[in-house]
């Protein structure tokens, strides 16, 4: 059996996922609300504001995807993921899966990929106005390139570490609570470590100093402002969006082969 393709764990991460039929009413008025008003809205006014002044476009290109795009990956992604292994714990299904034919990596692919996709699938709803917003601002090819690359990673890594506390945790609550722990420690922490590293030191410029303190270089917010919003700085460092993708694939990739390894053994319940 393939790990993408009739992948019993994927379909099911799918359906659970989208089909609206089995969200509640409540759920229901809010997504069609934001599909249907709030999105069209959103683009709307954006690429008016957008017309109007091109300037504004290289503004709003860095705005979207540093302050709203990696805000989603950064809340979104772990939420989903952080729920799909203690949710068949909860529900008494997880001996069963893991005793099934099917392999620790399909069961893995497709808890994964499947958590991924409401991310993604937000993600690709303003991808349209990515574009609109590079093409009038004349944003690079290589500089879009490089931004999308760095959210997509970002997205795979965040991802990946939801699963892990998953997998590591045995209840929905506390699995959601130590991702959201661990969030705050990369974003919130190592600009709030920062500070208190210039305070000690002594330098107040925040923005000619801040490029030699390597713990913000885990910060996806930081990496993706100094490519995308300080463009017109002799002082920008986009080389810092190269260095977080490529350590966050590798990141995503260890965090998944461990939990893969893990799952080889079997059940937690049964080695004890």
């Amino acid at each position: 059996m393939s790990v993408f393709t009739e992948n019993p764990v994927l379909y099911k991460e799918i359906a659970m996922r989208f089909q609206l039929r089995r969200q509640s009413k409540a759920n229901r008025v809010v997504i069609y609300s934001i599909v249907g008003l709030i999105i069209p809205l959103f683009y709307w006014f954006s690429l008016r504001a957008m017309l109007h002044d091109y300037n504004g476009a290289r503004d709003a290109f860095g705005l979207f995807l540093t302050a709203l795009e990696v805000s989603l990956v950064v809340l979104l992604t772990p939420a989903m993921l952080a729920s799909t292994i203690t949710l068949e714990r909860e529900k008494q299904t997880w001996n069963a899966l893991l005793l099934s034919k099917l392999t620790p990596s399909e069961i893995v692919a497709g808890k994964f990929i499947g958590g991924l996709l409401p991310t993604l699938v937000t993600l690709l709803v303003f991808f349209p106005l990515n574009i609109a917003a590079a093409l009038l601002g004349k944003i690079s090819l290589s500089q879009f390139f490089l931004a999308h690359t760095l959210l997509l990673t970002t997205t795979l890594f965040y991802g990946a570490l939801g699963l892990f506390c998953s997998w590591a945790c045995r209840r929905t609550q506390v699995a959601t609570a130590a991702a959201a722990g661990l969030i705050a420690l990369f974003v919130l922490g190592s600009p709030l470590a920062l500070t208190l590293w210039q305070s000690v030191v002594g330098y107040s410029n925040y923005s000619n100093q801040s490029i030699n303190f390597f713990p913000l270089w885990s910060n996806p917010y930081y990496a993706m402002a100094e490519l995308t919003m300080n463009q017109n700085n002799s002082q920008s460092h986009p080389e810092l969006a190269v260095l977080l993708s490529i350590g966050s694939l590798i990141a995503s990739a260890l965090l998944l082969l461990v939990v893969t390894r893990k799952l080889a053994h079997g059940p937690k319940e049964m080695s004890a």
